[in-house]
């Protein structure tokens, strides 16, 4: 195993090591790790199953015999709390693949820990940039975005009814923590039709919108909108794509409860998630 420096201080014993073992015990331990932290649920109850849920030894295996390289977070006691893999491309770019943290461990910053251990493996592999894949309902982009990875496109999960996007961050540039949902965009990426959701004291609501030269243009008055269908004032929760234009979606619900907001492409075979935010 590598060393990696400790990023989160000396306040917090977790440090992330580059794994350079393989083997059968290195692959059920990593399948293991893989399940417990995909397992977990997602962010709103009615998801499909994350495909790290089912993890094998085999799938690990076989990906570490192709060349995928490895960091594992482990906590003060030495037990491993959270994993990263990424794929070393010819072209000098990186790919992110399994980044997952055990329940026990969240809040401790251990995802961040482990995307910096691979982004400085990778700068000193020579890579040019790093990217990945990630669930727009999942709540993932802004994660991402956070570290710095700006968002490339937007497109419907090849095997699941959800929505994801490409992000890459480039190695050279300074780290910058970048604004969700539109600061890693520095380009409209989506010009059809689109939903607004918002959400207040009586429910959810979501309104049409316009395509426009940003996604957040005239965002104030569609919130003003809004405000009188939810009874007071309304939070922005998220966007989606639409293939052809929508009427208002009203809901006494919250939006966790709601199926559109939850799984868009499960309700409606044309909509895609563009951007989820919390509560």
């Amino acid at each position: 195993m590598v060393d990696h420096k400790n990023l989160l201080g000396s306040q917090d014993a977790i440090r992330a090591v580059e794994t350079r073992e393989r083997g059968p015990a290195l692959a059920e331990r990593t399948a293991a790790l893989a399940r417990a932290a995909f397992s977990a649920g997602g962010r709103y109850p009615g998801l499909p199953p994350a495909d790290g849920s089912a993890e094998t030894a085999g799938e690990v295996r076989a990906e570490l015999e192709r060349g995928t390289r490895m960091w594992t977070a482990l906590d003060e006691h030495g037990e491993a709390v959270g994993c990263v893999r990424a794929i070393p491309g010819p072209d000098g770019t990186w790919a992110v693949r399994r980044l997952g943290v055990v329940p026990r461990a969240r809040g401790r910053s251990v995802g961040r820990l482990l995307m910096r251990a691979l982004e400085d493996g990778a700068r000193a592999d020579g890579a040019a940039r790093v990217v990945l894949d990630a669930v727009v309902e999942r709540g993932n982009p802004p994660f991402y975005c956070r570290l710095g990875y700006r968002t490339t496109a937007h497109f419907p999960g090849p095997d699941k009814p959800l929505s994801e996007v490409r992000m890459e961050k480039d190695l050279a540039a300074p780290d910058e923590e970048l604004p969700y949902p539109w600061g890693g965009e520095p380009v409209p990426l989506w010009d059809g039709p689109m939903r607004v959701w918002f959400s207040g004291p009586r429910g959810t609501v979501a309104l049409p919108a316009a395509p426009g030269p940003a996604p957040e243009a005239g965002l104030a008055v569609l919130a003003e909108r809004a405000a009188r269908r939810v009874g007071g004032p309304a939070r922005f929760r998220g966007a989606d794509g639409l293939a052809r234009p929508g009427g208002v979606l009203v809901d006494p619900r919250p939006a966790e409860a709601v199926p559109a907001f939850v799984l868009p492409r499960g309700a409606d075979g044309g909509a895609l998630a563009l951007w989820r935010t919390g509560g």
